[in-house]
């Protein structure tokens, strides 16, 4: 769960386009709360999990494993959920596996492992005419997939980090005055001074 906090901005900024204090009082939390979630301070309740992925409309799974990417796929959809695949996504099978039924529907086995496509990569893959093209674009799909995601990851971090207040100097200054206090005061003329 190393990047829910980057998901949860990028759902809140670049999804949702709303204020953190917005979400906040939709989801009925203080905006402290959403800004510990989003600079990954804290980890969501369940309770809070289940109200996040209802609202940005995510199912738990996208939010919580790491290998997915921070730009939600159809399939990632809240109200997509209990779907095989998601709607708009086109599943490659082997020639011959689907059915005719009686009343004219095509009837194809889901297999485990098979490649999906969203529409633009469905028009990619209909110009391919062998199968090193097709595995060619499968490799360039995923790599560019990765790098896309890769990328939005890096801008993310880069603006969480500019968004962050500094912390004050109290903490430290106490702490460095207690060591200071330890050590022996030295006199100007680098004599120990005398304590009294």
């Amino acid at each position: 769960m190393r990047r829910l906090h980057l998901k949860l901005f990028y759902l809140r900024t670049r999804f949702k386009r709303e204020p953190q204090g917005v979400t906040a009082k939709t989801l009925g939390v203080r905006p402290a709360t959403m800004s510990h979630l989003e600079q990954g301070r804290s980890l969501p309740t369940l309770q809070m999990l289940d109200a996040l992925c209802r609202h940005y409309d995510v199912t738990p799974t996208y939010l919580l494993d790491d290998d997915r990417p921070i730009e939600p796929q159809p399939r990632d959809r809240w109200s997509e959920r209990a779907a095989a695949i998601g709607r708009g996504d086109w599943v490659e099978v082997p020639e011959g596996a689907a059915i005719k039924t009686s009343d004219g529907l095509l009837l194809c086995p889901v297999m485990s492992g098979a490649r999906f496509y969203n529409s633009n990569e469905q028009a990619q893959r209909m110009l391919c005419r062998t199968s090193d093209e097709a595995v060619a674009l499968s490799e360039r799909l995923g790599g560019a997939e990765q790098e896309t995601d890769r990328n939005l990851g890096d801008l993310l971090r880069r603006e969480l980090m500019s968004q962050r207040k500094p912390r004050t100097q109290k903490r430290r200054s106490a702490a460095s005055s207690d060591l200071l206090g330890d050590l022996p005061r030295i006199s100007r003329g680098g004599d120990l001074a005398a304590e009294a």
